[in-house]
């Protein structure tokens, strides 16, 4: 595996065991939250800092590497952890 991977995917499944934890005890809604918080930011970063050349690409960096990759992590554990619930009963 290549090491630029390593952030995005330790985000992601940081994201996917935090939604599913909440899933899990009943408060879907905070990573729900948490998702939109993270689809915000990487909006915010991405679409408000239009800038040329250099400048700009900082903040899409970060953008995708921090933000969205968390935020579908924990979109993803709160589906995976509701999912569980309903069939543990």
């Amino acid at each position: 595996m290549e090491a630029e991977f390593a952030i995005p995917l330790a985000l992601l499944a940081l994201g996917l065991a935090v939604g599913a934890f909440l899933a899990r005890i009943g408060a879907a809604l905070w990573a729900l939250l948490g998702a939109l918080l993270a689809a915000i930011a990487v909006w915010l970063l991405i679409f408000h800092s239009q800038r040329f050349g250099w400048e700009g690409m900082g903040p899409g960096i970060v953008a995708m590497l921090f933000c969205a990759p968390l935020g579908l992590g924990l979109l993803l554990g709160a589906g995976i952890g509701c999912l569980r619930r309903r069939s543990d009963g």
